[in-house]
């Protein structure tokens, strides 16, 4: 894994996200109440982009089936709608931490 610095904690107030890149990977950093969280940038239902869904306290909707994750854990609380069949997998989760005003992820290298 490797640290990078991916935003200025201005970058992203409370109740927002911005997906970023981070090395070679995309991530979504979504700031709650204060803290930050990085998880995959796309649903794992369709590969939707989750910067284009819902975002209230710590759950986000992805804006095309309307899946429910926590983005704190990356669990998946509803699954799409009209797929009762399918189990959609939980989103990955990357460690986010805060040195002075500087958002830094944990990614692969």
């Amino acid at each position: 894994m490797v640290k990078v610095k991916i935003a200025k904690t201005s970058d992203i107030p409370p109740g927002k996200m911005k997906s970023l890149r981070a090395s070679k990977t995309r991530v979504l950093v979504v700031n709650v109440a204060g803290q930050f969280y990085g998880v995959q940038s796309v649903c794992t239902h369709y590969a939707n982009p989750l910067f284009e869904g819902k975002l209230k306290d710590n759950y986000l909707w992805c804006s095309n089936h309307y899946a429910k994750f926590d983005v704190t854990n990356g669990k998946v609380l509803e699954q799409p709608i009209g797929t009762d069949y399918l189990k959609i997998d939980p989103l990955k989760t990357y460690r986010v931490t805060v040195e002075g005003d500087d958002i830094v992820v944990e990614v692969p290298e």
